[in-house]
């Protein structure tokens, strides 16, 4: 069995993924990949964790968790998209980094399928914006405190996916930047399903849609239907065409309201991440995606 897991970052998915793949459900039963519904794994996966990691021989725990996702004949992958796996976000950073500590529900997963093939995936963002959306979820709550007065700083996902590593030193991992996901979703959703481009998916430029003016989405559907051999590559040289002259501005723009973080401190951030991207593109533990 192939198991496909999607765990982070919060905050960048917003049940995308899930919808995506759903959409997409029973043309993806007939190529062996099952897309289990959340309610049938999202409440059990944190108990289940702990009961793995206190269990002798977690295999009947296997077989009663797949069991529970009522898989359909034929099925030979599994896609769980989950991105408050690791925790909930309010306990996400402190310490300096995101996540801090053993990354126990990750162990506890590759050895409840240490028989199968696991492949992990992760949407890494912005620390700035990742600050900004934690501010917004735990709202009336100070942010320093929440974070433990962590400096933003010092957070590094290349540090957390070294940790990463250290814990799950045999795990296939695969990372892009969220704010590439437009650019990248059909790949994404292709990855996780482990389909190539002869399965056709439906939904494949939804997420243009959200970031593009009407306009541009009509126009860009009737150019990309003009033109159904056009390589990955070249259909995001497309995308980005079109988002130059179409974009949705209003879409697109997100507003820094952080107390005591000024226009410098958000570019700084935004500097370092950059810096931490190229760092993770040359992990060679790490399969990342990028336009």
């Amino acid at each position: 069995m192939q198991v496909a897991l999607h765990f982070g970052a919060p905050f960048t998915d917003q049940n995308k993924l899930q919808e995506g793949l759903g959409k997409n459900r029973e043309l993806l039963v007939e190529n062996g990949v099952w897309i289990p519904r959340p309610f049938r794994f999202r409440k059990q996966m944190r108990p289940l964790m702990a009961e793995v990691m206190n269990s002798a021989d977690p295999s009947q725990l296997r077989d009663d968790f797949l069991e529970s996702l009522m898989i359909r004949k034929g099925t030979d992958r599994i896609v769980l998209s989950f991105d408050n796996f690791l925790g909930f976000p309010r306990h996400s950073i402190a310490d300096n980094q995101f996540f801090p500590g053993r990354f126990n529900r990750l162990i506890s997963f590759l050895r409840l399928f240490e028989h199968d093939k696991v492949e992990l995936f992760y949407g890494i963002v912005n620390p700035a914006s990742y600050f900004q959306n934690l501010m917004a979820a735990t709202r009336d709550h100070n942010i320093s405190e929440i974070t433990g007065y962590t400096d933003p700083m010092a957070l590094s996902w290349s540090d957390f996916f070294e940790r990463v590593i250290e814990d799950c030193p045999d795990a296939q991992i695969t990372v892009w930047c969220n704010e590439d996901t437009p650019f990248l979703w059909e790949d994404i959703l292709r990855d996780l399903a482990g389909v190539d481009a002869s399965v056709q998916l439906e939904g494949v430029h939804d997420l243009l849609a959200e970031i593009m003016t009407a306009e541009g989405m009509a126009r860009f559907n009737d150019y990309i239907k003009d033109r159904p051999d056009l390589t990955p590559i070249q259909k995001r040289r497309v995308i980005a065409a079109f988002l130059e002259k179409f974009a949705d501005e209003d879409a697109l723009e997100e507003e820094m309201e952080i107390p005591g973080w000024t226009e410098d401190v958000v570019d700084g951030l935004t500097e370092l991440y950059d810096e931490d991207v190229y760092k993770i593109q040359s992990m060679p533990e790490i399969d990342f995606l990028e336009p």
